[in-house]
């Protein structure tokens, strides 16, 4: 009989406590925190489209001036 509950212990020393299925729902900290981030990545790569266009525009003058 001690074969059998030492199978049992196998299988529940695998078993997975946390993972996708069972993740909490987000508090309205956490929404508002993944709103502000996604607001701060849109705002970066706005930033960073007028960063590359002043960019070239500049290329562009150096171009035309040498």
């Amino acid at each position: 009989m001690s074969g059998h509950s030492s199978r049992m212990k196998l299988f529940t020393k695998f078993k997975r406590k946390t993972g996708k299925h069972h993740a909490h729902t987000p508090t309205r900290r956490e929404r508002a925190a993944a709103e502000r981030t996604a607001r701060a990545e849109a705002d970066l790569r706005e930033t960073e489209a007028k960063i590359y266009e002043l960019a070239d525009r500049a290329r562009r003058e150096l171009r035309r001036s040498a």
